[in-house]
């Protein structure tokens, strides 16, 4: 590949058999390296990865390298089960820094496996300051542990649609947890009441965006140990009432009765937010949703890139260090 003269060539790495939002936060960082003058990126895709109009690399030409082909990089990004696709000797003793994304609280498990990585020397990138102490709890990190709060692309959300024009009353976005939306879809049920029930993967990441543009109310169901939850950020930014149960993660950003309805993850707790949040109306309903773009403007894209430049500008002395 032709790289700009003097950058330094970052080397990502990705196992692409469906889109999520770990690909897009990765996808987020791939372009943040490329936007730096002094760092060019590539990334190296399994065999099996999938090349369809859901996969962003497409188009991305001489930057696509294959599983195989030799490329010399002069430092790694490598997000949770990236390790695994690194010789041992590599692992242990690498010649060039690694940048490690850490997306999710169970990488401090003792159970998961990705709590064997944490032993590999990495400059680690939390999601959240939650995912940080989560990780530093743990006593055997080899790196610096640093948190860049997770960014969304505020400028190609689309305008949020008005209240009155919105064609449905509530929407459960519900594929991480599809049995448990699927319950909660026929306990909120009423006569008139316009239920919009997402319980299964959605592989086009607009369509989910256009479906909380258009619910009045947004009910998420991430899993338990998210290190963020980018998606209610955007139910904030695109104002639907939110309402999301804690995970960890989300704790620095979802705050309750303030930007949105915060349960705890019982079907009991979850239900009687969702059914507050429904009855919701007026100046309380206006005050919660000013809180929540409030809140979306301060994880801005432009916000985490400048941050993550703090890491790539001291690259090496973080390395060493």
């Amino acid at each position: 590949m032709t790289v700009q003269p003097g950058s330094r060539k970052f080397l990502f790495m990705r196992d692409f058999t469906r889109f999520t939002g770990g690909h897009l936060k990765t996808w987020n960082y791939y372009n943040h390296v490329l936007a730096h003058p002094g760092f060019d990126a590539a990334v190296r895709f399994t065999d099996r990865s999938l090349w369809d109009d859901t996969n962003p690399w497409v188009g991305q030409g001489e930057r696509i390298i294959s599983e195989r082909a030799r490329f010399r990089a002069d430092a790694l990004f490598l997000g949770g089960l990236d390790w695994l696709r690194l010789p041992k000797r590599r692992r242990h003793r690498s010649r060039v820094p690694i940048v490690n994304l850490i997306q999710a609280v169970h990488h401090a498990d003792p159970a998961s496996v990705r709590y064997q990585f944490l032993r590999h020397r990495a400059i680690r990138i939390c999601v959240s300051s939650d995912n940080t102490e989560a990780l530093a709890a743990t006593g055997i990190c080899n790196g610096p542990l640093i948190t860049i709060s997770n960014g969304i692309d505020l400028e190609h959300l689309p305008t949020p649609m008005p209240e009155e024009d919105r064609p449905f009353d509530l929407l459960i976005a519900g594929k991480k947890a599809p049995e448990m939306a699927r319950t909660l879809a026929g306990r909120l049920a009423r006569p008139g009441r316009r239920i919009h029930l997402m319980d299964a993967h959605v592989p086009h990441r607009q369509e989910t965006i256009d479906a909380i543009n258009e619910a009045r109310v947004t009910l998420f169901l991430p899993n338990p140990t998210e290190g963020f939850y980018l998606p209610a950020i955007e139910g904030m930014a695109l104002r639907s009432v939110v309402v999301c149960p804690d995970v960890i993660g989300n704790r620095s950003f979802c705050l309750p009765d303030r930007n949105c309805y915060f349960p705890d993850f019982t079907e009991g707790s979850i239900l009687e937010a969702t059914e507050a949040a429904l009855a919701l109306t007026g100046s309380g309903r206006e005050r919660l949703l000013a809180a929540g773009v409030s809140t979306a403007s301060e994880h801005s894209l432009t916000q985490e890139r400048l941050a993550f430049y703090e890491v790539l500008d001291n690259l090496d002395e973080l390395w060493r260090g």
